[in-house]
């Protein structure tokens, strides 16, 4: 137990530092100090109520009714003491909202990064660590706030009670012992839930990324049924999950204030001891074990975020060895593209996607890949591009004008030249930009406003496509690779698009489920055969 708490402890302070977050430290304390003050105010304020319903002090310290009473009969004190107590609150809450979005914004940037420099993440991991996993750890630490401000409270509150009636206190604290073996149970189950629920969610990422990606085929094969038969399994068994932890979590938070009423209950209907105990002994022993609940749900918090918190930190410290030398810009070599000996798998998958791959394309010619989905026909697309690394081999271009048209153009809210102009530091006239829409036919009219405003919502299908086809024209691209980049486009655009890169040196590397519509020079299938890939070049 005690070397798990210390790993725990480790990770947490190795992904603290990823936070890059200023005085995260001083700023949770500062949280801690102000729900603190709040509860010290909050026992002056029961106190005070307590002497104006029963006229009488219950502490025999003559300073202590001096001040009680002073506070209760004058008309700013006590006013001022409650609306003092709800600041506290509001600026505490204030400073921790704050702390949280600081660290998710940073927590975000760091994972695009890490996601850019690797490389090899598949796109469901990206999601899932940028959104889910991001989310949870920005709960961590809100979470460790408020177990750290439930724990103060209830050390507080413990020694005001204390003071004020020991012997029947101690019957509480016994109460509160026994309550302590079911609270380690839920928190054991919570745990064990949660872990179902991450593993539920990550799966979900992936079923989710593999439909929005084959939209189009699973309208045109009519399996939409059929897939969302299998998202219903999947979210019955994440909500299943999540139910459960919800049960667990919800049982520890509640149990101490259920014990310490139905205890109360119990005494008050059975035994005399109204003369025994104060209105605000009641009072404070009951937001003892409020504070107490609230520490319950803090620490099943804190145990449910360590999961992504584990996750972010095998994400950091399991960093693969990416060896950049295995891909390399050579200008002297003889083909487009060489492909030599190559092995590749995805970071945080055992999974090997390709194993001794060797592929040669050759300068200014069209090749197509083709193959079924999952087999990696955009995994071939990526090494070319430079966006995954080999584990092992080399992949050799000959070119760093490298042009990239997908399913899903890149477009967005901003003038027609802005996206036409979008990563190119040429020099491009209007002229030029004009001659480009004209070509290929962008507005039926043949008039254009470079000015215009355009996105995704503003335009075709179609016309949508033609942006990226013009952007790599114009940013003069010698290899260009398509991933089902004309998905969307009718035979006549076809046409013409193919019409235009024939006039142009460009080698073309085309990712497709068509191989009919196109005329190429050479053909890659890809074809799976018991969970291996079998790379044929026709």
């Amino acid at each position: 137990m005690i070397s798990k708490i210390k790993n725990l402890i480790l990770r947490v302070l190795h992904v603290s530092r990823l936070t890059d977050v200023k005085s995260k430290k001083l700023r949770i304390l500062i949280s801690v100090f102000l729900a603190n003050f709040a509860v010290v105010l909050d026992v002056l304020i029961i106190v005070i109520f307590s002497y104006l319903l029963t006229n009488n002090f219950g502490y025999e310290n003559q300073l202590v009714q001096n001040f009680i009473y002073e506070v209760a009969n004058s008309k700013i004190l006590l006013p001022s003491v409650v609306f003092l107590r709800f600041t506290s609150l509001f600026f505490e809450r204030f400073n921790l909202e704050l702390l949280s979005l600081d660290i998710q914004k940073n927590i975000r940037k760091y994972i695009m990064k890490e996601v850019y420099k690797i490389g090899n993440f598949s796109i469901a991991d990206t999601y899932y660590f940028v959104n889910d996993v991001t989310s949870n750890i920005t709960s961590f630490y809100k979470s460790f706030a408020i177990l750290l401000n439930s724990f103060v409270q209830a050390l507080f509150y413990t020694l005001f009670l204390m003071f004020t009636d020991l012997s029947i206190f101690l019957y509480f604290i016994i109460g509160a012992l026994i309550i302590a073996f079911p609270s380690k149970y839920l928190l054991k189950k919570g745990k064990e839930y949660q872990h179902i629920t991450f593993n539920e969610g990550r799966s979900l990422s992936y079923l989710f990324q593999r439909i929005i990606e084959n939209l189009f085929l699973i309208k045109i094969l009519s399996t939409f049924n059929l897939e969302l038969k299998r998202v219903t399994r999947n979210l019955d068994r994440f909500k299943k999950s999540q139910k459960m932890n919800i049960v667990f979590g919800g049982v520890n938070t509640i149990l101490p204030t259920f014990f310490t009423i139905f205890t109360l209950a119990i005494l008050f209907t059975n035994f005399e001891i109204s003369t025994l105990v104060t209105l605000e002994f009641i009072a404070i022993l009951l937001r003892l074990f409020q504070s107490i609940g609230n520490l319950n749900s803090g620490i099943g918090l804190v145990v449910n975020s360590s999961v992504h918190v584990e996750e972010l930190y095998k994400l950091d410290a399991n960093k693969p060895n990416i060896k950049f030398e295995n891909y390399k810009i050579d200008s002297n070599i003889d083909s487009a593209v060489e492909i030599n000996e190559v092995d590749f798998q995805y970071f945080n998958s055992n999974e090997r996607i390709f194993d001794n791959l060797n592929l040669k394309i050759k300068r200014n010619s069209h090749t197509i890949i083709t193959g079924p989905n999952g087999s990696g026909k955009s995994t071939i697309l990526g090494l070319i591009a430079g966006l995954y690394i080999p584990t092992k081999g080399r992949v050799l271009i000959s070119t760093e004008k490298i042009g990239y048209v997908g399913v899903t153009p890149l477009v967005f809210e901003a003038s027609i030249k802005d996206n036409l102009l979008y990563g190119n530091n040429l020099s491009i006239t209007d002229e030029d930009l004009i001659k480009v829409l004209n070509d290929f036919k962008f507005y039926n009219e043949g008039k254009y406003d470079l000015s215009q405003k355009i996105s995704n919502k503003t335009l075709s299908s179609g016309q949508l496509q033609k942006i990226s086809f013009m952007r790599v024209i114009l940013s003069e691209a010698k290899l260009l690779l398509l991933d089902e980049a004309t998905s969307n486009l009718d035979r006549e655009s076809k046409k013409l698009i193919f019409d235009i890169l024939s006039n142009r040196n460009i080698t073309i590397v085309n990712s497709t489920h068509n191989k009919e519509d196109f005329s190429y020079n050479k053909h890659i299938e890809i074809q799976i055969n018991n969970d291996s890939r079998i790379v044929k070049v026709h």
